[in-house]
C-alpha cells in the first residue's frame, strides 16, 4: 500500500470533506508519460501479467473517438491514430471494466466491478449510487471508510426519453440525465422495481443484468444471468418471457434490421425470438459452449463468436471464418461497429483487431 508524506495525506482529506452532498471524488486526467498514447495497444503488463485477460466493451463517442473497455487493464480512447490509456490512476475506481455508454448530453459512463464512473470530457468521477429518497445502494468512493457492498455494473442503456438503465448485481436501476445535468449534483437514482405502479405478476427480481435493450417498439429488455432467463418491460408491466433453463446465462441481445431479437448465450448457442417464437441453439452448435458476444453490422450481417471460431450469417448461410482469411485464432469476440463500418474484435492478452470487410489489421503489440 502507497504511503503518504503528511501534508499530502492532510490535503486528501480536506478534498474528501469539501466533495458535493452526493459524495462524488472528482479526479482530473494527468499529462503524464502514461496519457502521451501509444499506436498499439500493449501486451498486459505487471510482474505476473494475466494472459486471459481482454477487451469485452466498445462504444465509439460522437466525435468518432473509439473507447475500448477491459477486463483488468482498464480503459483505451483511440482517435484513429493513438490509444491513450485510463486506468484507476487516472480516477477509474477499478481497472477491471464491463460496460460503457456515451449518454445524449456526452458524458461517458463506465461500469466496472466496482460501480460506476463518468468522463465529462475533462475527468472521471465516481459517481455513488445513492437513491433519490438518499437511501445508499452502494457508494464506490475508495476514500469511504462505510463503503458498502460494491456492485458490479454488467450492462447500460440509455432510452428514448433520456433514462440511462444499469444492469447490476443486485438490481436494475435509472437515472435521468435531464434531472441531473450536472456532473456533481446528481438528484439521485431511481430502483425499477421500486416502481409503486410497475406489474411485477411474475416477482422477478432482475439481479444479474448482463444486456439490456430497448427494441424499435419501445419495449425493454433484460437479459439475466442466472435464474430469470429473459424479460421484458412493455412501459406497464414486467414479463418473463423466455425460461432461464431455455437459455440460461445471456451475454447479450440485439435487434435485427428485420426487428428479430438475436441472443448470445453461453451455453446454449445463438438463439432468435421473432416476436412470437424462440429458437433454442439455431446454428446446431454440437458443444454448446455458446457465445458471448453477437452484433449486426451494416450489411445485415450477424456476427458472433463460436468454439469453432468467428462466424457470421448472412440471413441465408452460416460462415465460419478460419486462418486463411486472416484470424490467426478461434477467440476472436465481436465489440463493435463503427460508424464507417468497420467490426472491431478482441481475443486474449489484449488482441485487437479491426475488420474492413476485406482484411483484418491487428492494433496490438
Amino acid at each position: 500500500m502507497t504511503m503518504f508524506y503528511k501534508p499530502i495525506y492532510i490535503l486528501l482529506l480536506a478534498l474528501i470533506f469539501s466533495i458535493s452532498c452526493s459524495g462524488q471524488v472528482e479526479l482530473s486526467i494527468q499529462n503524464d508519460t502514461a496519457q502521451m498514447g501509444q499506436t498499439k495497444i500493449p501486451l498486459p503488463f505487471g510482474p505476473r501479467p494475466n494472459k486471459n485477460v481482454r477487451i469485452n466493451a466498445g462504444i465509439e463517442d460522437k466525435d468518432g473517438n473509439l473507447w475500448f473497455g477491459s477486463v483488468g487493464e482498464g480503459l483505451y480512447k483511440f482517435d484513429g491514430k493513438i490509444f491513450v490509456h485510463f486506468g484507476m490512476e487516472q480516477g477509474l475506481n477499478s481497472n477491471a471494466i464491463y460496460s460503457m455508454l456515451q449518454d445524449n448530453t456526452g458524458k461517458i459512463w463506465v461500469g466496472t466491478d466496482k460501480g460506476i464512473n463518468c468522463f465529462d470530457g475533462m475527468k472521471f468521477i465516481n459517481v455513488p449510487m445513492v437513491l433519490n429518497n438518499n437511501t445508499a445502494v452502494y457508494i464506490n468512493n475508495s476514500h469511504n471508510l462505510n463503503r458498502l457492498v460494491e456492485n458490479t455494473v454488467w450492462s447500460m442503456m440509455q432510452d428514448r426519453n433520456g433514462t440511462i438503465w444499469f444492469g447490476t448485481d443486485e438490481a436494475v436501476y435509472c437515472y435521468d440525465v435531464h434531472l441531473n445535468d450536472k456532473v456533481g449534483q446528481e438528484k439521485g437514482f431511481t430502483r425499477f422495481l421500486d416502481n409503486p405502479f410497475l406489474l411485477n405478476a411474475d416477482s422477478l427480481q432482475l439481479k444479474g443484468i448482463f444486456s439490456i435493450l430497448q427494441d424499435k417498439n419501445g419495449t425493454i429488455w433484460f437479459a439475466e444471468c442466472s435464474a430469470e432467463g429473459i424479460s421484458c418491460f412493455d412501459g406497464k408491466a414486467l414479463s418473463a418471457i423466455i425460461p432461464y433453463k431455455e437459455i440460461r446465462r445471456t451475454d447479450r441481445i440485439i435487434e435485427d434490421k428485420q426487428n428479430n431479437l438475436w441472443f448470445a448465450t453461453a451455453f446454449k448457442g445463438i438463439g432468435r425470438y421473432d416476436g412470437k417464437t424462440y429458437t433454442q441453439n439455431i446454428f446446431k452448435d454440437q458443444d454448446l459452449n455458446g457465445s458471448y458476444s453477437i452484433l449486426e453490422d451494416s450489411s445485415g450481417n450477424i456476427w458472433f463468436d463460436t468454439q469453432a471460431g468467428l462466424a457470421f450469417y448472412d440471413g441465408k448461410n452460416l460462415t465460419v471464418l478460419t486462418e486463411k482469411d486472416g484470424t490467426n485464432t478461434t477467440d476472436f469476440i465481436p465489440i463493435l461497429l463503427d460508424k464507417s463500418g468497420n467490426i472491431w474484435f478482441s481475443s486474449k492478452r489484449m488482441q485487437l483487431y479491426k475488420y474492413d470487410g476485406k482484411t483484418f489489421t491487428n492494433f496490438s503489440e
